[in-house]
């Protein structure tokens, strides 16, 4: 009786991981499968009771851990999670981090590798493009609106997005600012996404909650301009006057003239290329009448004295429309 009494209370936990611990030092590795570990621990025993032996069997480590990975890790030492099942909490960790970390980032978090992430997430029926809302690709595919038209309203704040990992993310309800989008006969599918986000505000109203509290999508306003210097124009005022791509235009009043160039171009008929909103970047050398940011339109006037056609960026202030027809013939 003593005897077995001695022999139950030999592989304690900490003699257990005292003999793992010699294990990883002697063989060099951290085997996870109760086959692998006993392919180099048996037969290095002199005990067949185990008293006094280098290494604990594999009965002996899963008495104390659910397996062998759990058991490594209890002494320091990593192994790969391949075979591992998967927590609660981990399904939870990539449920919300997809869309907005990358998958190295969720391998590196959980210690699994990418392709086991990928793998999972594909197992859960989460899609990393519809994670997080609609992305820019998938209104611009459904809607058929340009890709820099929505980057265009994005750009300005107004269009609230979540920036993810991989692409833009959108709520469906914030696209009704966008006018290019044909809302009286829309696509089924954005209707249908539309209706369902806005009477999920309409539910946090009616339990008198704020239904922008949380919200991952926010507005992002740019400068107006590519240039990190350039002045910071949030938004645009209304044209002074109705001039679009394509029409006649003549200047009305004098100008200041480019660097370089003295010609006076009072009275003369252009036809305008681009109408475009634009802050001053330069302090001298421009166009301009005041430094503020205002509507700009590129023109380009008929070939002069030189044989040479001009094109100057003008304020819309200094120009007016031309639509008699003597004036339209003079500008060919």
């Amino acid at each position: 009786m003593r005897h077995t009494r001695y022999r139950e209370k030999w592989w304690t936990r900490q003699r257990v991981l005292d003999g793992l611990r010699r294990f990883h030092r002697d063989f060099g590795c951290a085997p996870t499968s109760t086959a692998a570990y006993q392919e180099r621990q048996q037969f290095t025993g002199k005990s067949k009771t185990g008293v006094g032996n280098s290494y604990p069997s594999s009965y002996g480590v899963l008495k104390y851990f659910s397996s062998f990975r759990e058991a490594w890790k209890a002494i320091g030492i990593e192994t790969d999670r391949a075979w591992e099942a998967w927590s609660p909490e981990e399904d939870w960790f990539l449920t919300e981090g997809a869309g907005i970390f990358s998958r190295k980032e969720l391998a590196e978090a959980l210690n699994r590798t990418p392709n086991a992430i990928h793998r999972r997430l594909y197992g859960l029926g989460i899609h990393t493009y519809k994670a997080r809302g609609w992305t820019l690709h998938r209104v611009m595919r459904v809607t058929q609106v340009p890709d820099h038209i929505l980057r265009k309203y994005a750009d300005r704040g107004d269009l609230p997005y979540l920036r993810g990992s991989k692409c833009i993310y959108v709520d469906p309800a914030d696209l009704l600012v966008v006018k290019e989008i044909d809302w009286e006969y829309p696509p089924a599918e954005l209707a249908e996404a539309v209706q369902h986000s806005l009477m999920t505000r309409l539910v946090k109203i009616l339990n008198k909650q704020d239904w922008r509290a949380g919200r991952p999508y926010q507005p992002h306003p740019k400068r107006a301009t590519s240039r990190r210097w350039s002045r910071r124009v949030k938004s645009s005022m209304p044209k002074p006057v109705e001039i679009i791509a394509g029409d006649l235009v003549q200047v009305r009043q004098k100008v200041p003239s480019r660097r370089g160039v003295n010609k006076d171009i009072r009275g003369r008929i252009g036809c305008v290329h681009v109408v475009y909103w634009s802050g001053n970047r330069q302090k001298a050398g421009t166009a301009r009448t005041a430094a503020e940011a205002c509507w700009m339109a590129r023109v380009e006037f008929k070939k002069g004295a030189a044989g040479k056609r001009l094109n100057r960026t003008l304020p819309l202030t200094v120009l007016e429309k031309v639509s008699a027809p003597n004036q339209l013939s003079s500008a060919v």
